[in-house]
């Protein structure tokens, strides 16, 4: 099994390993975006955006189960990747590995009436999920119409109401500072709100500038 752990969501984290029944880490001091990308791919989170080393996520505990993993990037399980074996090298947490990954592959703007505009919607492993009025801000709006290149972005508006749709709506709310090049980079966090009564939707001014 595989899980992160301390990040902001599913998708970003501490990397932790299960082997005989105990959660431990994996330690790397040349952790690439190759290891990172089995990680994300592996989990179901989309690519790999950043791959970190030194406990960016803050040290774990229990045993350094992997060490010196090396990746190509296109195995299926972490454990597939080259390493010295189970458990063989006791590593300080310091060196414990970290990554981010995208969580998403994609996004798209849709029912509106230029393609600039629309109900925002992020694909979430194979289904494409609604995101709520209320987990975007103007810089996030910012970022998702660079990202389209639809130039700059004009408003956020509530969209339709939710009611008893039964669609599947994103978890998280997004926080962008507004320069970042794509949604995916911008830092996210659970929603705390469990309800959401309108979806998002975003104007762009659909020119690049």
């Amino acid at each position: 099994e595989l899980r992160l752990s301390n990040g902001t969501g599913p998708c970003s984290g501490r990397v932790e390993v299960k082997h005989n029944e105990k959660w431990g880490t994996v330690c790397d001091g040349d952790w690439t975006r190759e290891d990172a990308e089995v990680v994300c791919k592996q989990l179901r989170c989309g690519y790999a955006v950043q791959a970190l080393n030194q406990a960016a996520f803050g040290e774990g505990s229990g045993p350094t189960w992997l060490y010196r993993v090396d990746c190509r990037g296109d195995e299926p399980a972490l454990w597939n990747c080259s390493h010295t074996g189970w458990g063989v090298f006791t590593c300080p947490h310091y060196f414990d590995t970290g990554v981010i990954c995208s969580g998403f592959s994609m996004l798209q703007l849709t029912g509106g009436d230029t393609v600039c505009s629309g109900q925002l919607k992020v694909k979430q492993e194979e289904t494409w999920a609604a995101v709520c009025f209320s987990q975007i801000n103007f810089p996030t709006a910012s970022v998702i119409c660079n990202e389209l290149e639809c130039g700059q972005a004009v408003d956020i508006m509530r969209g339709t109401h939710f009611g008893d749709r039964h669609e599947l709506i994103w978890q998280e709310d997004f926080h962008c500072v507004g320069n970042e090049s794509q949604l995916a980079h911008c830092p996210r966090m659970l929603s705390h709100s469990k309800t959401c009564s309108h979806d998002a939707t975003v104007v762009c001014s659909g020119e690049t500038w």
